[in-house]
């Protein structure tokens, strides 16, 4: 005789092969409480109901493990499924039990034993006293026994409890509060009514581009304050309500990002507008080392929000300077730390050929005494493996 479970447990199999065609399920196995797995021959079929193929006789009440499998007529095994299902009884011939007994507790508390009257089901909500609760969160576990004296297994939740004196009547939403990113409550006097809606009375103006938590709590005309209520916001466009808004402030920023309204301000179009084509916007950083970097802005719009920064790179090149002081040619030039050895190369013409005159381990070099013996000359220096070429700008030989 097989035995009835607290959880009907509709662990369904289904088998379809690649071109849509339905197979049938030949075999299933399945393991409790990590045991060996069992082999069942099922009636085959496109589904199976693994309730009708488990037994339960012989475990214990309470929580277990099982774990399915099956295998279809071309011989193919498909994955475990894992789930849980409860006993709670290895005696129980399908006859309907009534609940006699009742135990709770709230909160971390002894547990308390009601007597409801006896039936089939008991609503718990009917049984759990709130008198004396603070308003908030509360955690309840429940029990029961039915009339073979046999105790239920236990039932976790939560329940919050708003008032403690109410009697039914609505009341009104007086007064609200609200926090934005866990900064301090703002009180704020909305007309008087049982709902309020939040959305019309946090403004979003003043709020950087991006996410933000708000906190609101409410008050009614008995001067109860509610639940704090948490919700995210996403600020994403300096758009409000299709109102279109203008740039008041920009700013430009090479580096490190120093933080909103500390970058180098950006002069303003007369006419408030952008444009590329006949204002370009034009600010020059020097004494930069070679190297990568990012360089952002960011706008200011008519409602004080600033705008999300738009970051870029650039790579601040090799620069190669070349100089001449009386008869000597000095060559100067940048380069990242790490180069152990230049190669300071020459031609006759910018587009070569080049030849190697000298090296160095230095980040400068002067050709003696060139001027005098030869009219022009182009310059390019190069490290040792020659990926990299400093080179005047093609067309400028160093010549007197």
């Amino acid at each position: 005789m097989k035995q009835r479970v607290l959880l009907s447990l509709l662990c369904l199999f289904a088998a379809i092969s690649a071109n849509a065609q339905v197979r049938l399920i030949t075999t299933v196995e399945y393991q409790v409480d990590n045991g060996s797995f069992t082999s069942y021959n099922v009636t085959d079929a496109a589904s199976v109901n693994w309730a009708d193929v488990v037994p339960t006789t012989g475990l214990q009440n309470g929580l277990h493990r099982l774990r399915v499998r099956g295998t279809d007529d071309q011989g193919r095994i498909a994955q475990v499924t894992d789930a849980f299902f409860g006993t709670i009884s290895n005696d129980f011939s399908g006859q309907t039990r009534v609940i006699t007994d009742l135990d709770y507790q709230i909160d971390g508390a002894s547990f308390t034993n009601v007597n409801p009257a006896d039936a089939a089901s008991v609503n718990w909500a009917d049984m759990l006293p709130t008198t004396g609760l603070p308003n908030g969160l509360h955690r309840v576990r429940v029990r029961g026994r039915d009339s073979g004296g046999r105790t239920g297994v236990v039932t976790d939740g939560f329940f919050a409890t708003i008032s403690n004196d109410f009697s039914g009547q609505t009341r009104l939403a007086t007064l609200a509060e609200y926090r934005v990113d866990g900064g301090s409550y703002s009180q704020i006097n909305p007309a008087d009514a049982p709902i309020i809606n939040v959305g019309q009375i946090i403004s979003t103006n003043s709020l950087a581009i991006g996410l933000h938590s708000i906190d609101f709590r409410g008050v009614d005309d008995l001067n109860r304050t509610g639940q704090i209520m948490r919700a995210l916001v996403i600020v994403t466009s300096p758009f409000v309500v299709g109102q279109q808004r203008t740039i008041v402030a920009a700013e430009v920023w090479f580096g490190n990002d120093p933080g909103v309204g500390n970058g180098i301000s950006i002069p303003l179009p007369v006419d408030g507008a952008f444009n590329e084509n006949s204002e370009d916007v034009v600010h020059i950083f020097t004494n930069q080392p070679v190297g990568y970097y990012t360089f952002g802005y960011r706008g200011l719009d008519d409602a004080g929000r600033w705008s999300s920064a738009v970051i870029d790179s650039v790579l601040v090149g090799p620069i190669l300077v070349i100089s001449p002081s009386g008869n000597d040619v000095i060559l100067n030039w940048q380069f990242p730390d790490g180069i152990d050895q230049y190669y300071v190369e020459r031609a006759p013409q910018a587009t070569g050929p080049y030849a190697v005159i000298d090296s160095t381990t230095n980040r400068t070099y002067t050709h003696v005494g060139i001027i005098s013996t030869q009219d022009r000359g182009f310059y390019q220096v190069s490290f040792r493996d020659d990926s990299v070429t400093l080179q005047q700008p093609t067309g400028v030989p160093a010549r007197r």
